[in-house]
């Protein structure tokens, strides 16, 4: 092996009491040729999940960051400032790895192309409640090139946080201006692919818990997507819009806007007029589905169980268009 760790493997929890040590040991259990090391970046957790996290700091490729209070967002982009080896991987604590192989196989695949900025791999997604799984993507081991021709599948996509090995050159935290490009999923899986190809292999390797709790999973459909959505427009500031052609469809698909409007957002060249009209865009929706108490159902039903009192069903619209 060498002697210098080669990957770091950021665990990044947050009252994952019942879940953190499956997701070490899933860490811990890897086969490599090479050394790697594990930071875990426990954010002030108040469940009994810190007490579990300084049960494995005395292992010798463990090093522990439990914060004395929440960073309100900023817990892995604090992590990611010490970051000091040639690859690094995240996992968020109520996931896991489900192959102890994953990490060789993954720098064997960036060792072999250099010209990738990131390598990915299938994800096992579990509907914890359900008990149902799924695979994340059904797409083929491949290369997906940079710059991609459009955002379809068979020119882009989005792996799993769980699932990704990012080379660490290929991020420069002092030329981000927004943290969010370099933490939030969608932001840093598209900001990886302007740096290179994304090497993407068709194998579940890690498992995805779909609770109903998560930060994520924890929300409404209708906040999931205004936050997706939030944060595509985040990163077309960022790259001054240069990507809009692209970054438009994203933002588009998670509010399920009209081709016209996703039109107007596409082709308007000024930035300007670009900004307003995301920010208008993200204000009517946020009114319409977040906002508004009295919106409209489909259809209501009421059951008087006394005179005073009724039992009241809804059906509602999932995927209304703004």
């Amino acid at each position: 092996m060498h002697n210098e760790p080669l990957v770091t493997v950021f665990l990044v929890t947050y009252n994952h009491v019942h879940t953190f040590k499956q997701a070490i040991e899933s860490v811990l259990s890897q086969k490599t040729s090479f050394e790697y090391k594990i930071v875990v970046l426990d954010d002030a957790s108040t469940d009994g999940t810190s007490d579990i996290v300084r049960e494995y700091s005395t292992l010798p490729n463990v090093t522990t960051v439990i914060r004395e209070e929440n960073s309100k967002g900023f817990n892995l982009y604090l992590g990611l400032k010490t970051l000091d080896t040639k690859y690094y991987a995240l996992l968020e604590t109520d996931d896991y790895w489900c192959d102890d192989t994953k990490l060789q196989q993954q720098v064997d695949a960036l060792e072999a192309n250099p010209d990738c900025s990131a390598c990915a791999h299938n994800t096992l997604v579990n509907y914890v409640k359900s008990g149902k799984t799924r695979k994340y993507s059904n797409v083929t081991t491949k290369i997906f090139q940079y710059p991609p021709k459009c955002l379809t599948r068979s020119h882009f996509i989005s792996p799993h946080t769980s699932s990704r090995l990012y080379r660490s050159s290929c991020l420069n935290l002092s030329e981000i201006k927004n943290p969010v490009v370099a933490t939030y999923d969608i932001a840093s899986n598209f900001y990886f692919l302007t740096k290179g190809n994304l090497y993407y292999i068709d194998k579940l390797m890690s498992v995805y818990n779909y609770t109903g709790h998560g930060i994520y999973s924890g929300v409404s459909s209708y906040q999931q997507r205004y936050n997706a959505a939030s944060v595509i427009k985040q990163l077309n500031e960022e790259f001054e819009y240069k990507y809009n052609y692209l970054l438009a469809r994203l933002f588009a698909a998670r509010l399920n806007l009209f081709v016209l409007k996703y039109w107007v957002l596409k082709f308007t060249r000024n930035p300007r007029r670009l900004k307003k009209y995301y920010e208008k865009t993200l204000k009517v929706y946020k009114e319409k589905y977040l906002n508004a108490r009295d919106k409209k159902p489909i259809i209501q039903i009421g059951m008087p169980i006394n005179k005073k009192t009724s039992l009241v069903f809804e059906i509602r619209r999932e995927k209304d268009r703004i």
